[in-house]
């Protein structure tokens, strides 16, 4: 069985292609549905298309990885990463990072470690690809899954979004 390709008891886990583009849309827009305490800043359906259209750029050429949870054929949890590079610092000597996105669980999946073995398979990738640092956001419901995993809150970190 190959590294895209992995069979866990009950799931089937396994590289998302660029025939995965619509499933990846709709779980993200089930993800922030469920994330947000306020209504979406933008249009929704703008949402949706701008999605769409990154998904669709960015599995293709493998600038966006996701892996599947598949469960007698339908995706129910996904995951996504992206890696970018800066300049190497002390912490990261190799200055690339990995970004973990869109992991979502169906509700009727959750509680299983489906996500648990989706974020283990991003991590290897992400090694495997010379990221010496794992970035995420997280909702209060999946904090334990990356605390579980290691993750820490990093302080001094700021953010600023200009619009």
């Amino acid at each position: 069985m190959s590294h895209t390709e992995l069979k866990g008891d009950i799931m089937e886990y396994r590289r998302a292609t660029a025939e995965d583009v619509d499933v990846l849309v709709e779980r993200r827009m089930a993800m922030r549905a469920e994330r947000e305490e306020a209504p979406c800043p933008i249009d929704p359906e703008e949402f949706r298309a701008r999605t769409l259209e990154y998904f669709r750029s960015h599995v293709p050429d493998g600038r966006f990885i996701a892996w599947l949870a598949v469960d007698a054929g339908a995706v129910v949890a996904t995951s996504g990463m992206c890696i970018y590079d800066v300049p190497p610092t002390y912490g990261n000597h190799s200055g690339r990072v990995a970004y973990l996105v869109n992991m979502y669980t169906l509700p009727e999946y959750r509680g299983r470690g489906i996500a648990a073995r989706l974020l283990e398979l991003l991590v290897i990738e992400a090694v495997e690809k010379g990221c010496g640092r794992i970035t995420l956001n997280t909702s209060k419901a999946g904090r334990p899954v990356y605390e579980k995993y290691g993750f820490v809150d990093v302080p001094g970190e700021m953010e600023f979004f200009p619009d």
